[in-house]
């Protein structure tokens, strides 16, 4: 029996819906549930409370919940409306400002303090990198933060699976690009940010429900010999 070669998935908006729409429902799987609250606490001394912020790409809005603890007043936005906001309960929080698509805030002119871009470009080709830049920088006030996080030079192909069913490859986490210090500071540097500060460490993360005590205590213990898993950068429109 033979078996052509398999071919590297497309990703369009009918397996990029299929392939999030899937994952929502498993909370754990989102850097922003199992790192959130880390990642806010972290950046927290550079933005004072009272400031608007933007969680561009929220998703399930795992962050949501982090930003409005730390005081800010809080925008969730996406590319849709499908899956926004269905993994947490922040209606009627004081500070919430709602959800609206990318689309919405950009009509209706809205300009926020900081943008929290949080693990979303790698997840972008070139087409839409360069947009989703383009347009958080348009929604940041004069002087406004953009916070991005995304792994720490990551080896793609350490990710990359098969599926049987129709022969072809993907990374299961649909990564299509990895990002080092030095690449991240030279894409937002060319979109027009600029003061662009990048680190590398390693969040602390929340310990999933089906995982022990232990074994999450030996892993944030192993954690601390290993490559930074993280970059995070902050630059300044």
């Amino acid at each position: 029996m033979t078996t052509s070669q398999p071919a590297m998935l497309e990703w369009n908006e009918e397996t990029l819906s299929r392939f999030w729409g899937y994952h929502s429902q498993f909370s754990e799987n989102y850097f922003s549930y199992q790192k959130g609250r880390a990642v806010v606490a972290h950046v927290k001394s550079a933005l004072p409370s009272g400031l608007t912020v933007l969680d561009y790409g929220c998703g399930p809005g795992h962050l949501l919940p982090h930003l409005l603890d730390a005081g800010f007043s809080v925008q969730g936005a996406d590319l849709s409306r499908e899956t926004m906001g269905s993994a947490v309960s922040v209606s009627g929080r004081k500070g919430f400002l709602g959800f609206a698509t990318i689309d919405e805030l950009l009509t209706e002119g809205r300009r926020f303090d900081a943008v929290f871009l949080l693990e979303v470009v790698e997840h972008l080709d070139d087409h839409w990198l360069s947009k989703t830049l383009n347009q958080a920088k348009t929604l940041l006030k004069p002087g406004g933060a953009l916070i991005v996080t995304t792994p720490n030079e990551e080896q793609l192909a350490d990710s990359m699976v098969y599926c049987p069913v129709s022969n072809v490859i993907f990374h299961r986490w649909q990564h299509v690009r990895s990002w080092s210090q030095s690449t991240l500071a030279q894409c937002l540097t060319a979109h027009g940010f600029r003061d662009v500060q990048t680190e590398v460490r390693t969040f602390p993360g929340q310990k999933p429900a089906h995982v022990s005590a232990l074994r999450y205590q030996l892993s944030e213990l192993l954690n601390r010999f290993r490559k930074p898993q993280s970059l995070i950068a902050i630059a300044r429109a």
